[in-house]
């Protein structure tokens, strides 16, 4: 650090940003509202078995499956192509 004569070499303090304000502990007793539904679901296992009912997955079944994977795959055998290429290994799937 350069002084000038005359001048007092001080180092100007800035207020500090990290304050932390306390807030009372007596909400912290009271669960949150994401705990009281975890809590109720957990209590409730038919409405976990009503709720894996209605569940709808997002690929077909059976023939349409099969039918999508054949296309897919002739879709990225040009991916395919250029990995192993890249990389010097055949890659079979």
């Amino acid at each position: 650090m350069v002084s000038i004569q005359r001048l007092p070499v001080t180092i100007p303090q800035t207020p500090s940003k990290t304050k932390v304000t306390r807030t009372s502990v007596n909400g912290a007793s009271e669960p949150t509202p994401v705990a009281k539904a975890v809590a109720q679901s957990v209590r409730d296992p038919e409405l976990l078995d009503a709720a894996h009912s209605h569940i709808q997955y997002d690929q077909p079944e059976g023939r349409n499956r099969q039918a999508l994977e054949s296309y897919m795959g002739v879709m990225h055998q040009h991916k395919r192509d250029e990995l192993s290429m890249l990389v010097g290994v055949d890659v079979y799937v």
